[in-house]
């Protein structure tokens, strides 16, 4: 179907297929869309199963979904790859048949997330000095960024992102010897703040370079309440989370994974 030009017009396709026992892991917000609109990067397939609303990013396709029928398979053939992300919590019985049903259809399950919550509190200085770059230090931060998360699950933004985060001031760096050697990336919604990449260089870690990075975020968004999501398995970057006081809410993620199989 024809994409619509405006975000008004998505966000008025979009309504028409929110009802009571629809399944969707994505609110459609315009400070999210309107990019993907201006830049020709979405694209919209309406089909019995529901609304599926997919994203170029350059080297893979995110999937964001409003699913009304799981006995409707989804039409094929998607993107390869294609990469989705369901959250829920225990109760939401339905978000967790859509992972099945996304299963049934092609999706490999990669790994689950798990959700930490900090209310807000008080926040102490880093103990290290930290840098907060600017616009014209994209290449070097995307650079870092490419190099400790990964492209398909990674959730990286583009250059383009990169360049309007930055002049947020949203990304705290560690630096030494000209280089970046960790970095915080967050984001601002209204009261709530949400860690959206921690990473420190590969030789470094382990090292006491987490908590200088944690320090200077909570600094940087006055302590306000805070979130952020972080892989089931990785137990080291849960413990820095817990020492500054965030613990699990109960919610978890699927991420999962469509890639084409030859003959298919």
């Amino acid at each position: 179907m024809a994409v619509p030009t405006d975000y008004p017009a998505l966000a008025q396709l979009v309504t028409r297929h929110i009802r009571r026992g629809v399944m969707a892991n994505t609110i459609v917000s315009q400070t999210e869309y309107a990019p993907a609109l201006s830049a020709g990067t979405l694209s919209i397939r309406e089909t019995p199963a529901g609304l599926l609303l997919l994203r170029d990013r350059g080297d893979h396709t995110r999937l964001h979904f409003y699913l009304n029928d799981l006995s409707v398979p989804l039409p094929a053939p998607l993107p390869s790859p294609t990469v989705t992300e369901v959250a829920f919590r225990p109760r939401d019985t339905g978000l967790q048949q859509a992972i099945s049903y996304l299963q049934e259809q092609g999706f490999s399950p990669m790994f689950q997330r798990i959700r930490l919550s900090r209310p807000t509190g008080t926040a102490t200085a880093p103990d290290r000095p930290l840098y907060t770059p600017g616009p014209a230090d994209t290449p070097r931060v995307l650079a870092f960024l490419r190099e400790t998360f990964s492209p398909l699950t990674g959730c990286l933004p583009t250059e383009d992102e990169l360049q309007k985060i930055l002049s947020l001031g949203h990304v705290l760096t560690l630096e030494e010897s000209g280089a970046i050697t960790g970095l915080i990336h967050f984001s601002l919604e209204g009261s709530t703040g949400e860690i959206r990449h921690l990473a420190i260089r590969a030789d470094l870690r382990g090292t006491g370079r987490t908590r200088p990075l944690l320090a200077g975020y909570l600094q940087a968004v006055g302590g306000t309440k805070s979130i952020v999501w972080t892989r089931q398995d990785a137990l080291d970057a849960q413990a820095a989370y817990h020492y500054f006081g965030f613990l699990p809410d109960g919610r978890c993620s699927a991420v999962l994974c469509y890639t084409e199989k030859e003959g298919i």
